[in-house]
């Protein structure tokens, strides 16, 4: 789930999604009010060309300078100062080219698009509403489906007995990142994509006791959604020689 936010401040313009819909990435969702930002680039644009302008004469003069210093037709304090100037004209342009870049950056963020393909929700502002950068900016979410994290946890027990056993050849596998995990639905019914696991947490959940895990699993259909309850089934790891109970036998305490 991203959260998207205004970055300068300025009256909304434009919503130019559809609340609730899939959006696609570098899509537009919102459009703020560009004029205050296209005259500071402006402003910005007319200071540079000012600074290179005064470069170039500050460049001019210290090579004039320099071979009459050389020739003690001037001073050394000439030569000094035009060193200066040369160099504080150049400091200057500087100054004038991250200003520029700034004001190009703030008409930049006045378009405001999507940096990933998910479901939009709703907008938390109406076209002509003044929005501010801050705790305030939140404009509206983004959920991804595709691919879909489903987090769960091992617990500490059970992860030593697992090692333990993996140690005493009780268990085998291929490892963690190559193990293949079947979702159960909450009606009972299986997933038809199987998922694999792409992260676990290096320290115990001191809330929890448990060693945090994420599946990552394709949701192409968007039939898994953000906040359901599913169950995991690990798959891939074999216990030799073991004696199978059916599972109509066994009952849950």
């Amino acid at each position: 789930q991203v959260e998207i936010r205004a970055r300068v401040e300025g009256y909304l313009d434009k919503i130019a999604y559809e609340e609730g819909s899939l959006v696609k990435t570098g899509q537009l969702l919102f459009q703020l009010d560009p004029d205050q930002f296209k005259a500071a680039l402006a402003s910005a644009k007319a200071e540079l060309a000012q600074r290179n302008a005064l470069l170039t004469n500050a460049d001019l003069i210290l090579k004039r300078v320099r071979p009459l210093a050389k020739q003690n037709a001037l001073s050394q304090q000439d030569l000094d100062n035009a060193i200066a100037n040369q160099l504080t004209a150049e400091a200057q342009k500087q100054a004038a080219q991250a200003q520029m870049k700034q004001a190009q950056l703030n008409l930049g963020y006045t378009t405001i698009k999507s940096p990933l393909t998910g479901l939009a929700g709703s907008s938390n502002f109406r076209e002509g509403s003044l929005i501010t950068p801050g705790a305030n900016s939140l404009l509206t979410t983004i959920v991804q489906l595709d691919p879909m994290w489903i987090n769960f946890g091992v617990g500490e027990n059970e992860m030593l007995k697992i090692r333990e056993q993996i140690k005493s050849g009780e268990l085998k596998g291929p490892g963690v990142e190559n193990l293949r995990v079947e979702v159960l639905l909450a009606d009972g019914s299986t997933y038809p994509q199987k998922g694999r696991i792409t992260y676990v947490d290096p320290v115990v959940n001191a809330d929890t006791g448990t060693f945090n895990m994420r599946v990552e699993v394709v949701n192409p259909n968007g039939a898994l959604r953000p906040g359901q309850f599913v169950r995991v089934r690990i798959q891939g790891v074999v216990r030799p020689n073991a004696i199978m109970v059916p599972q109509q036998a066994v009952m849950q305490g």
